[in-house]
């Protein structure tokens, strides 16, 4: 084995290659900036298994792990790359999908050092032998090759255009080959929104702002619910600046375990209640959420919590700050609104740093009361119009039932039809929650169209639903913004 044959690092490979086997975000970053090269010769197993990654590629399958032994098998490859023994050393050996440029990083600057000292070697031996005109002429071509091969390194944190854009190509080819195409963050838990966002964003700083008592809190914990249980089932942070962790959890438990906040917050259960909250308690029980409820919390102190969490649990995948009007710096400024300015800049900077979505509430200001349609908007978001400007995504929250100008349904219709049913249930005593119509405005989106989104809130359950289809298209019509499709 020559010597350049001993440079590499293999822990790096197998981290890389166990990231790509597990996340097709991993995978579509290691096929648009590795080769089959860029693996060293000290651990050949880790080549075969990129390798059959790169025919399922070419073949227009997604990467996954039965169909990479699949791959191995059909090319007789499979004993050689160690079997399913050596993939599970692989997935063992995997890191956070989010470090893994980190970790390509290392493997291509191996592979730039191999192609170096592989070029001395040459050129040692053209020497040795006398392969040469002259010596200006025998200096210059060495000069000229080895500055062209430390070129190709990258400089600091620099990636050339070429590399950004195969990764880009694999994105694209990976999530095209799954079901779910049009969630490619973060699943939101509720379907429309989710069609318009395609989830919750890595790096996005999003804002759900609402007047006081609309729900924009419990909105929060069904969020944070949904992120640690649907699809990716990873960690959550929940900052509570306001509610003590307590409270929150009964508005949790009693949105899990149907069962009105009310009689959780004063213990009046009845043994189907009792059976009910504590089949809720183990549900949430299995979900890596976690809550600090600091009150007025200042900024530099929430992100190093969220920064040291992140270090503890590298699977956090969402952060939820509730709210973002009551933080504070632990500096002076002139105004409120310049300090929430500053704030909102720390929390895109901290959302870009985690590589992850930040949710954070804020207070729509009482001017939106006069809006001519009843509806608050994104100039009503109280303390400062940097809010606008930071965010990623703006979610304005807002209900029926609610505000100065509540607006009745047109008699007859179908959502006329249904508030007198759930009235009737209500009279009747056949539907204990308060339910009503909320309308959930994607009133920014930086990247993607903006529109509305109906939610039904049940009140007592401090929980929201998707409606029915029929009742979207209802609501849509109503309002002269018919949805983006009708699947």
């Amino acid at each position: 084995m020559k010597f350049y044959d001993r440079v590499g690092n293999v822990e790096a490979e197998q981290s890389v290659l166990g990231a790509m086997l597990m996340s097709h975000e991993a995978a579509s970053y290691g096929l648009g900036s590795l080769t089959v090269d860029s693996f060293s010769n000290l651990e050949p197993r880790n080549r075969l298994v990129f390798q059959a990654m790169v025919d399922l590629s070419e073949q227009g399958k997604p990467i996954d792990v039965q169909l990479v032994i699949d791959r191995l098998i059909n090319a007789k490859t499979y004993d050689e790359a160690g079997g399913t023994d050596y993939i599970d050393v692989l997935i063992e050996s995997r890191i956070n999908p989010d470090n893994v440029d980190h970790y390509v990083k290392i493997i291509r600057d191996q592979h730039l050092l191999r192609q170096f000292l592989m070029k001395m070697d040459e050129i040692e031996n053209d020497f040795a032998e006398g392969s040469y005109e002259d010596v200006g002429a025998f200096l210059s071509r060495s000069s000229d090759a080895l500055v062209e091969i430390a070129a190709k390194r990258q400089v600091g944190e620099f990636i050339d255009a070429a590399t950004v854009a195969e990764i880009v190509r694999n994105q694209i080819d990976q999530e095209s080959r799954y079901a779910n195409r049009y969630l490619t963050g973060i699943d939101t838990g509720y379907t429309r929104l989710n069609k318009i966002t395609h989830g919750w964003q890595k790096g996005s700083l999003v804002i759900l702002a609402a007047r006081p008592s609309v729900g924009k809190t419990a909105l929060a914990i069904n969020f944070a619910y949904n992120a640690a249980t649907y699809r990716q089932g990873g960690s959550v942070a929940f900052f509570s600046c306001e509610m003590d962790n307590s409270s929150i959890m009964k508005r949790l438990l009693s949105a899990v375990s149907n069962v009105e906040s009310d009689r959780i917050q004063t213990g009046n259960l009845d043994a189907k209640d009792r059976e009910k909250v504590a089949a809720g308690i183990e549900l949430i029980k299995k979900t890596n959420i976690y809550f600090d409820d600091t009150p007025n919390a200042l900024i530099g102190d929430l992100v190093a919590k969220a920064k040291k969490l992140k270090a503890a649990h590298e699977d956090l995948g969402l952060i939820v700050i509730d709210y973002l009007n009551i933080l504070s710096t632990a500096e002076k400024y002139e105004s409120k609104n310049v300090e929430i300015g500053k704030i909102t800049k720390d929390l895109k900077e901290l959302a870009r740093t985690l590589k992850l979505p930040v949710i954070c509430l804020a207070q729509i200001n009482r001017k939106a009361d006069d809006n001519s349609d009843g509806r608050p908007s994104l100039a009503n978001l109280k303390d400062s119009g940097n809010i606008e400007q930071d965010a990623d995504l703006v979610l304005i929250l807002s209900r029926s039932d609610y505000g100065r100008k509540k607006k009745d349904p047109t008699p007859g219709s179908y959502m006329d039809n249904l508030n007198q049913q759930l009235e009737a249930n209500r009279k009747a005593g056949k539907d204990r929650a308060s339910m009503s119509i909320a309308n959930l405005e994607i009133a920014k989106n930086r990247n993607g169209p903006t529109g509305d989104v109906t939610l039904i809130f049940s009140k007592s359950f401090s929980r929201f639903d998707n409606p029915s289809l029929e009742m979207e298209k209802e609501i849509a019509a109503a309002s002269g913004n018919p949805l983006l499709d009708e699947e």
